[in-house]
């Protein structure tokens, strides 16, 4: 028996190595488990989970990656990375009871377009696909309901990351010190997230939506810390590591670790790359707001300077997109691919050249004809055949039926659809690995990767346009194969259905025939009308109702009879042995008693006879 940890609680699960599903006894939370290969994979797991019940996610996120090295076909392991990527919490549910999501990560990217959902869904099994797919639906929805509030959110221009309170609930330092912050920048006419004062109005409510809304808007992140636990503390950390991932993809935000009374080599080593500021050093202030202001203001400028470059890189790059697009036009394929390798030589981050490339690789004339070469490979659907019949639970109310009238299934007579089921035939699971297999080339494929990565993310943008139409159009017949799949079992569940009261009204009717032909033969048994039926044929009727009513008792009273014949037969023929014996004894004189004897017998051999005849009649 494997020991893991409840992914909700912590509590032991006792699991056999054949079970992916099972039930928490502590928390009552149905859950997926991984598979038990080793000991020291448990422990692993269990591990990772202790660190995503704490909220620390990145911590969490590299312990499941480094069993994913040795375990890259276990769903529970893709599933568990993407509860991270969401920063997915499991609390308890005040009015139930039950464990419920929360999301403390929150992303643009739904939950269901997710590569690590999908990848889950792609290596479970039936039932671990029911839970993967009933929670990310529930989690999809928390970020529906957060996206709609942080979208109405005012954009800010700074976000101060602190720790609040230490571990006896008091105030620190940093809050102290961040606060002070906060003003300076706020009087220089920033807007500045500082949750001590910004979310004070939210009291009641779940922060994420406005935590994500600030990280997301802000331009400028000061981390402020004076010790390295604070700054290393799960939901500071959490912010900070957040908005680093950001930084990845927008080039024009800045983190800025702010420290006093410690260290500074005691930063964190993903901070401590980034200039940081000592709050102790006269004037730090005047120089912080200066270098906010440096990036909020005159970032702008420097940016656009810097990413236009010369006019004359420009008009070259300009061309030699232009060239790479004709050779495109004209299918030289392998001239286009040069062109545009041409431009990356100039601009490593040129989007519009990696997508040509793509296009030149794939030999597409533009998107929309790339577009359709995608959609083309994954129009037709591999069918699935799925099998259903009438259940166990069914089968055992009728043959409660008909063992209490002692029957058995094979005394009833049913059609085949009864006794075959039915078989109905679905795409939708076809059509899921499809979008997955799609979802992963858009993120592994090097071209599209790097296409998407220096994309603005404009829907107008080609490599966004491919990547939102495709997916949009498998997605569509995703949600069509299920709705057909839906409605093909249910018509298989009305059969079923109409099956099961067939399988009842048969069994009913049996149970009645038999009533029928019970109560008739007992009725002409007790009136002498059952004809030349002998003692034997009677009791084999009667046998042949088995334990029904009072057939055995029946059964009995006739085998009584053919006893008490047979002692009858047996008292005759030493009657008749005593006779043949008395006229051995008779003289001549004996004509009155012979002629006796000799009526006597006759009758006596009539009787064994008659007797006789019945017995071999009865078998």
């Amino acid at each position: 028996m494997a020991l893991f940890k409840c992914k909700m609680c912590g509590g032991n699960l006792e699991v056999s190595e054949d079970m992916s599903v099972c039930e928490c006894e502590y928390c009552g939370t149905k859950q997926t488990l991984p598979k038990a290969d080793n000991e020291q994979k448990i422990n692993a797991m269990n591990r990772a989970n202790h660190f995503r019940r704490q909220c620390d996610f990145d911590r969490a996120i590299e312990a499941y990656e480094k069993i994913l090295q040795n375990a890259d076909d276990d769903a529970e392991i893709y599933w568990s990375l993407a509860l991270c990527k969401y920063g997915i919490e499991y609390v308890d549910d005040t009015l139930t009871g039950r464990k419920i999501p929360t999301c403390h990560r929150m992303q643009y990217t739904s939950i269901l377009d997710d590569a690590d959902y999908l990848s889950a869904l792609d290596k479970a099994d039936e039932a671990q696909k029911a839970v993967y797919r009933e929670e990310a639906e529930t989690i999809a929805s928390i970020q529906k309901g957060i996206l709609d509030i942080s979208n109405k959110e005012d954009t800010f221009d700074v976000f101060i990351c602190y720790k609040e309170t230490n571990e006896e609930g008091e105030r620190t330092n940093d809050s102290v010190l961040a606060q002070d912050i906060y003003f300076g920048l706020t009087e220089k006419g920033y807007k500045v997230f500082f949750s001590r004062i910004t979310l004070e109005g939210k009291l009641g409510t779940a922060y994420e939506p406005y935590i994500f809304a600030a990280l997301n808007s802000a331009k400028v992140m000061i981390v402020v810390g004076t010790k390295p636990e604070y700054i290393n503390a799960v939901w500071v950390k959490n912010e900070w590591s957040r908005f680093l991932m950001l930084m990845q993809k927008d080039r024009s935000k800045l983190i800025i670790p702010a420290y006093r009374d410690m260290d500074p080599y005691d930063l964190p080593d993903a901070l401590s790359v980034y200039q940081s500021q000592d709050m102790s050093k006269l004037g730090f202030m005047q120089d912080l707001i200066r270098g906010v202001s440096k990036v909020l203001e005159g970032g702008k400028e420097e940016k656009t300077s810097v990413e236009s470059g010369s006019p004359e890189i420009n008009s070259n790059i300009a061309a030699l997109l232009k060239r790479g697009k004709l050779a495109l036009e004209d299918a030289e394929w392998d001239r286009a691919y040069e062109f545009f390798d041409q431009v990356l030589n100039s601009d490593a981050e040129c989007s519009e050249a990696y997508l040509g490339q793509a296009l030149a690789e794939n030999h597409a004339v533009n998107v929309e004809d790339y577009i359709a070469f995608l959609l083309l490979k994954t129009q037709e659907a591999e069918p699935v055949t799925h099998f259903k019949k009438i259940t166990s639970e069914q089968i055992s109310y009728v043959n409660a039926m008909l063992v209490k009238n002692d029957m058995m299934l094979s005394d009833v007579s049913y059609s085949k659809d009864v006794t075959s089921g039915f078989a109905y035939v679905t795409t939708s699971e076809s059509r899921q690995k499809q979008l997955s297999d799609m979802m992963d080339y858009f993120e592994k494929d090097k071209l599209i990767k790097k296409a998407l990565r220096f994309s603005k993310g404009n829907p107008a943008d080609g490599i966004t346009q491919i990547k939102e139409e495709v997916v949009s159009t498998l997605q569509e017949r995703l949600a069509q194969a299920k709705e057909e799949g839906i409605q093909a079992e249910a018509e298989v569940d009305r059969k079923l259905v109409e099956a099961n009261e067939e399988m009842i009204r048969a069994t009913e009717e049996a149970i009645a025939d038999k009533e029928r032909r019970y109560l008739d033969f007992v009725k002409k048994y007790n009136e002498n009308l059952l004809g030349n039926l002998s003692d034997g044929q009677i009791k084999r009727t009667f046998e042949g109702f088995g334990h029904y009513k009072d057939a055995e008792a029946y059964a009995k009273k006739i085998v009584e009879r053919m006893d008490e014949k047979e002692v009858k037969l047996k008292a005759l023929q030493d009657e008749k042995r005593e006779i043949i014996n008395c006229f051995a004894k008779l003289g001549v004189f004996g004509g009155g008693k012979r002629k006796k004897l000799e009526s006597r017998l006759s009758e006596i051999n009539d009787e064994v006879e008659r007797l006789q005849r019945e017995s071999e009649q009865n078998g």
